[in-house]
């Protein structure tokens, strides 16, 4: 879960920088640059629907203090609402493509990318210690697995690779271990390369100016 957590937090937030990097003339990375973003949208709105339907009513019937959750569903909700923002003005910046269109995006992105990183803070600081004493091993497993369901077999192979940006060699090794030997199989061979192939050409602009990825 923090893997994902920081996948969350560092895509959003070179999604601005990436966006402001990029130029309006450039239609072929504005395509490429809006495909990512609205993936991205999509992923954290199946990981919160996930927590929302599995994770929240584990902790209620568990006859704990409903303050913590009701604080975790109504910033769900107004992420919710941010990221329904933030797909209006892809939309926007992907048909007009000026300076003011991808201004009010960066923006967007931003106030995003700070909801959203509060709100993790405080998720994995007061509640998944409470959920590591709640939930069972399936069912932290189904968590899991829904989020990867979520997406289609060769996107999820290039999710794997954003996680592994995120995670250290031990880290690397606990995570891999839960996944099918042909999933870890096809990771190395076609997600892998699919994925350093993507993130390359998407922050090809930020070092130009003064951008860094981590």
């Amino acid at each position: 879960m923090v893997l994902v957590h920081r996948v969350f937090g560092r895509e959003f937030r070179l999604l601005a920088d990436i966006v402001e990097a990029t130029s309006p003339l450039d239609a072929e990375q504005v395509t490429r640059v809006s495909a990512h973003a609205r993936e991205m949208l999509a992923a954290l709105h199946h990981h919160h629907c996930d927590e929302d339907e599995l994770v929240w009513p584990k902790l209620l019937s568990a006859e704990l203090d409903s303050t913590l959750v009701d604080l975790m569903r109504t910033q769900h909700e107004e992420i919710d609402a941010h990221m329904r923002r933030a797909d209006s003005e892809l939309s926007e910046w992907e048909h007009q493509g000026d300076v003011e269109t991808a201004d009010l995006l960066v923006e967007g992105l931003r106030r995003l990318h700070g909801l959203l990183t509060e709100h993790l803070r405080l998720e994995e600081d007061s509640v998944l210690p409470v959920v590591a004493e709640t939930l069972t091993r399936s069912e932290w497993a189904e968590l899991g697995k829904r989020g990867m369901a979520a997406l289609p077999r060769a996107r999820a192979l290039v999710f794997l690779g954003h996680i592994a940006e995120e995670a250290d060699e031990r880290e690397w090794s606990e995570f891999t271990r839960q996944l099918p030997v042909h999933v870890r199989l096809l990771y190395r061979v076609f997600g892998r390369r699919s994925h350093a192939r993507e993130t390359a050409l998407l922050r090809r602009d930020l070092r130009s100016v003064g951008k860094v990825v981590k």
